[in-house]
């Protein structure tokens, strides 16, 4: 093993100095071509001490054929550079008005406000500790993205904050992650159970405009009805490649991993990400015979996209595909999950997704359009076809046992959902005044569900209050 860890720093810690296309990063709300900073705010090293105290606000007023509602935000950022060595940056948010059906319908169902929580109010804060000009330490309640497009199949921000310690180390062309987490299981409402998560990724940087990331994964309960087991010291291990260690221990614990790609040609650039939750090739190999295609446990998910920028246009187009069952696991409170919400693609698994943005900005004048069509594989009552990740894998629709095949990506209740969101906005100084259109239909051979609002509001950071998945 310590042969294998000097093969890693040998092979992946080159000192060379290339500058990186940011793939790993806090997030508050993931929103592509805007012109507002993240907002756990980042200060070099170098930068004068200052402290300063901000207000954040949002207000919307919508309306549809058969409804009227209103939904606000309001709250305070505070961010200081204490000693050139340390910041802190902090938001309070508190939410409130009416919500659109959608939104009901959502909060009805998972008890939570998407991306939000279960509360109206909020608090996210980072402390960061630059070390030295290696090594990066950040502290605090948030959420983090890794990738280059609009949706994450490895960790996106479409959930509720979550209490975080990050490292981050740096030598030239790579840029290494280790993110350990604690997460939340809600599915008993009457209880929080705890579930905690190590992640590594590392971002490797070939040349100046191409970026592979190796990432991995793994979560599991702190506890069950038997045995207490809190944070595993084992993964606090800082070194990527923990799988064998895995495969050593019989781990019972949820494991994905994965790689992330991009390449900058001029002003395009192509990117994607493939993640392994389960693959299990055994049965066939060994020329099992019971086995079929489709096995349950082949669950994977995979993501290409092309973005370009040219004159004040900004354009993407994202294809997603997530294989049934794939970020579930046959302990339900060891999924891939926060707060009843998927910690990767909100849609969960089971679906194919194409995505199309349009920006334009001029002066202070700011248009958008967002499509998104997909085809999602829906359950019945008493099934599971692969879509629902809270639900045991083993559990899978087949032969009634343990072991499932033929399965097929949009098996279920096929069911469409497509939505429009295009936007109008002019920037003052300290706000934003937007108009916009948002559409949703979703269609299946058991439901056709339309809906169509009318919005206008104010905004000094980026919140939506429309889902498009």
């Amino acid at each position: 093993m310590k042969t294998l860890y000097k093969f890693c720093l040998i092979l992946f810690f080159p000192i060379s100095a290339s500058s990186q296309i940011n793939t790993f990063y806090s997030a508050e709300n993931h929103s592509l071509f805007n012109d507002y900073s993240d907002s756990l705010i980042s200060c070099d090293s170098d930068t004068n001490q200052h402290f300063s105290i901000g207000s954040r606000l949002f207000g919307i007023e919508s309306a549809s054929k058969s409804d009227y509602i209103g939904t606000y935000l309001f709250g305070a950022s505070l961010s200081s550079n204490l000693n050139n060595k340390i910041t802190f940056t902090s938001h309070f948010d508190y939410l409130g008005g009416n919500h659109n059906a959608l939104i009901n319908e959502y909060q009805d169902s998972l008890l939570v406000f998407p991306g939000f929580g279960r509360d109206k109010s909020r608090l996210q804060y980072n402390l960061k500790y630059f070390v030295n000009k290696f090594i990066t330490v950040d502290f605090g309640k948030g959420k983090h993205f890794i990738g280059n497009g609009y949706r994450s199949l490895m960790l996106s921000a479409e959930h509720s904050p979550y209490p975080y310690l990050k490292l981050s180390t740096e030598f030239g062309r790579v840029r290494y992650y280790n993110l350990y987490t604690t997460f939340l299981d809600i599915q008993d409402p009457n209880q929080n159970r705890k579930k905690h998560s190590s992640i590594h990724f590392l971002d490797f940087s070939f040349t100046e405009n191409i970026n592979i990331g190796i990432f991995e994964g793994v979560i599991w309960q702190a506890k069950d009805e038997n045995y207490n087991r809190g944070y595993d010291v084992e993964y606090l291990n800082p070194i990527i490649f923990y799988r064998p260690v895995e495969f050593s221990k019989h781990s019972p614990d949820n494991v994905l991993m994965g790689v992330n790609f991009n390449a900058k040609l001029k002003i395009t650039t192509l990117y994607g990400q493939l993640l392994l939750d389960d693959l299990n090739i055994s049965r066939q190999k060994d020329r099992d015979e019971e086995y079929g295609g489709g096995f349950f446990q082949n669950k994977f998910a995979y993501q290409f996209g092309v973005k370009s920028s040219f004159k004040g246009v900004n354009v993407l187009l994202e294809y997603n595909q997530a294989q049934p069952y794939t970020y579930a696991h046959k302990e339900p409170m060891q999924s891939y999950t926060h707060l009843n919400q998927s910690l990767a693609h909100p849609l969960g698994a089971n679906f194919k997704e194409l995505v199309a943005l349009v920006n334009y900005s001029k002066e202070k004048w700011k248009f958008s359009i967002k499509l998104t069509h997909a085809k999602v594989g829906l359950d019945s009552l008493y099934t599971h076809y692969g879509q629902n990740i809270f639900a045991t894998d083993f559990d899978a629709q087949g032969d009634g046992d343990e072991y499932s095949y033929g399965n097929f990506n949009g098996q279920g209740i096929a069911t469409q959902i497509n939505t429009l969101h295009t936007e109008m906005a002019y920037s003052f100084k300290w706000f934003d005044v937007f108009g916009s259109v948002f559409y949703k239909n979703e269609k299946s051979d058991l439901l056709d569900q339309t809906s169509l609002w009318y919005s206008v509001g104010i905004r000094t950071f980026p919140f939506s209050t429309f889902q498009d998945y």
